[in-house]
């Protein structure tokens, strides 16, 4: 009977194959269903932005959406991540989240659920460390990192802020790159483990001490993260950049102050080809080489005497640029290698400012606060790298029950920086920004002072979030 009932057994499942092989070549292989349209429903920002001893930051969450967005806002370190907490975004407003910023490697980790936000951190220093650093945060993790922001020149300390907010941990190698040394790949620097939920700051003063010009590469064997610089230094205050997770063919860098006060990081992350190696090196080992043009409210000239400007593969250097009040710096690779870039201006009091801009144009914009506190000049410049005008619709998005949203709007002509009305944002407080452009696509950045003149005033820039085609207001 037992050998009965597994034969009977074994018909049936045969039978049930079979069958199920006679409707799948009827029906064909089943596509995978396709994705559906509409709004994002959950999203991450990573915001490493490190800190101090007794320093403050702020994460801005701003939703320019027609529904409430649910986030959980998760503060990590060293040892690993402190309790979450929730807060509701309403639509049409931003929420401010005070979040700890206590020591080098503080970062906020940032889920959102209903609905899409933007996100971006203000950091102010402490202890004598005059200052503030703004940023975006990042919007995705990413298994490679690169950025020109940093230097150790004198006076000045720079920190990688690295942040893991995953349930795995990530291994990753540093190579440094500078004006005349070979990069360099130190064993400190090699296959870091930095353990699940956590985050770390690696002082770079202590592998490349004296350096004007310090670029880096992160690569990694396993896992995601994401990655900022800090830069503490005695004379230019507080800078806080994030890295970006490739090189680019362009680069759009604004700012705001700062007249013959501006430099022009770039860095070539790219390897040179070794001694005596046989192989022929490619275009991108051998360097690059670019042009960068200076916009403002005039007719466009070439930035800092920069053009068809050569350099080496596995460098970095920095370029004297004579910025004026309303400015953009566009550099545009013509020939070789991508490069990663930064525009670093000294700002107003003891405090400078530095981004890396944007690389590319886009028509609808979120750009988060930069300022900490009265007496305040809020600034927000949008360059139109067009060939056309564009008519920009600007959008305050107010804090939660702080007064309704106000709307203005401003005309860029084409290759120039307009700065939105001071009036406007003398009256709109303390908010986040939507622009969305009738035309050609733009770049927004957000400048500002804080806290008056008598050496106390701060600086802060910070580059705008583009807003996904499908969020657009």
């Amino acid at each position: 009977m037992k050998a009965r009932g597994q034969g009977l057994l074994a018909l049936a499942v045969a039978g049930v194959v079979a069958l199920g092989a006679i409707s799948l070549d009827r029906l064909g292989p089943q596509e995978p269903a396709a994705p559906r349209a509409g709004t994002a429903t959950s999203g991450t920002w990573l915001c490493p932005h490190g800190g101090g001893k007794a320093y403050e930051a702020t994460v801005y969450l701003a939703n320019p959406g027609e529904t409430d967005v649910d986030a959980r806002v998760t503060e990590l370190g060293s040892k690993g991540p402190a309790a979450s907490s929730r807060v509701v975004v309403p639509a049409g407003a931003q929420i401010p989240v005070s979040v700890d910023a206590s020591d080098r490697a503080s970062s906020t980790f940032v889920e959102t659920f209903g609905g899409w936000v933007a996100a971006g951190w203000v950091v102010r220093g402490a202890e004598g460390e005059v200052g503030i650093g703004a940023e975006p945060c990042a919007a995705s993790a990413g298994r490679a990192w690169v950025s020109a922001a940093a230097t150790t020149d004198e006076g000045e300390d720079t920190f990688l802020v690295v942040m893991n907010p995953f349930d795995t941990d990530a291994v990753f190698d540093v190579a440094l790159f500078t004006t005349d040394r070979a990069p360099v790949r130190d064993s400190k620097l090699t296959d870091v483990t930095l353990r699940s939920r956590r985050s770390t700051a690696i002082r770079l003063n202590d592998f490349a001490q004296g350096e004007a010009a310090l670029g880096l590469s992160i690569e990694l064997s396993s896992g995601r993260l994401a990655a900022s610089t800090l830069m503490v230094s005695e004379s230019r205050g507080i800078a806080g950049v994030l890295a970006d997770q490739e090189p680019a063919d362009r680069h759009l860098l604004l700012t705001s102050s700062g007249v013959g006060r501006s430099v022009l990081s770039v860095v070539i992350p790219t390897v040179p080809p070794a001694a005596g190696e046989a192989t022929t090196p490619s275009p991108g080992q051998l360097g690059s080489t670019f042009t960068a043009t200076l916009r403002s409210k005039d007719q466009p000239v070439p930035a800092g005497g920069i053009t068809e400007q050569s350099q080496e593969a596995g460098s970095a250097v920095v370029y004297p640029v004579a910025t004026v009040s309303s400015s953009a710096v566009d550099l545009a690779v013509g020939d070789g290698a991508a490069v990663a870039a930064a525009l670093r201006t000294i700002g107003v009091g003891n405090d400078g400012g530095a981004t890396t801009g944007s690389t590319a144009p886009a028509s609808s914009w979120v750009v988060t606060p930069t300022v900490v506190g009265q007496p305040a000049r809020p600034g927000l410049l949008v360059l139109n790298p067009g060939r056309s005008r564009a008519t920009v619709e600007i959008t305050s998005l107010p804090s939660d029950g702080e007064g309704a949203a106000e709307t203005t709007s401003i005309s860029v002509p084409p290759g120039r920086v307009a700065g939105v009305p001071r009036e406007f944002l003398d009256g709109i407080g303390v908010a986040s920004l939507v622009l969305v452009s009738d035309g050609e696509p733009v770049v927004a950045l957000g400048a500002s002072t804080s806290l008056g003149n008598e050496g106390l005033s701060v600086f802060g820039l910070a580059a705008g979030v583009p807003i996904p085609d499908a969020e657009t207001p």
